[in-house]
């Protein structure tokens, strides 16, 4: 049950990866960079989905070794679940990266820049 519920979130995951490369390959190539806003939340949406997909999986194997009806002597995390984790974090900073990037610039001075308006009449 968990883990059909894990690999449905992964699978978000993996839509919202796919929507946020779509939105910046359009923005390159079309110069729109208003799409990069959205590609940046895209990409941390899917950092967020799969580490909730990580930690759904890892309560459930929990809970089978906690079980009376198995008995396990040891057991240790795979390489999968370190690509996973590697995988939300590169998904989640790049996403603040990419965020911070579309920003507008902040002007020097903001003082000046109310200053050097044209007066209305």
């Amino acid at each position: 049950e968990y883990s059909i519920s894990a690999a449905a979130i992964a699978i978000f995951s993996v839509g919202f990866a796919i929507i946020g490369t779509i939105c910046v390959l359009l923005s390159f190539r079309k110069k729109r960079d208003y799409l990069l806003k959205p590609a940046s939340m895209f990409y941390t949406f899917a950092g967020l989905c799969i580490i909730i997909s990580v930690e759904v999986m890892r309560q459930s194997v929990k809970r089978m070794i906690d079980s009376k009806e198995t008995v396990w002597i040891e057991y240790s995390y795979s390489w999968s679940f370190a690509c996973a984790c590697s995988s939300f974090v590169l998904l989640f900073i790049c996403g603040i990266a990419l965020l911070l990037i579309a920003l507008p610039r902040f002007p020097q001075n903001p003082w000046e820049t109310c200053m050097d308006a044209e007066p209305e009449h």
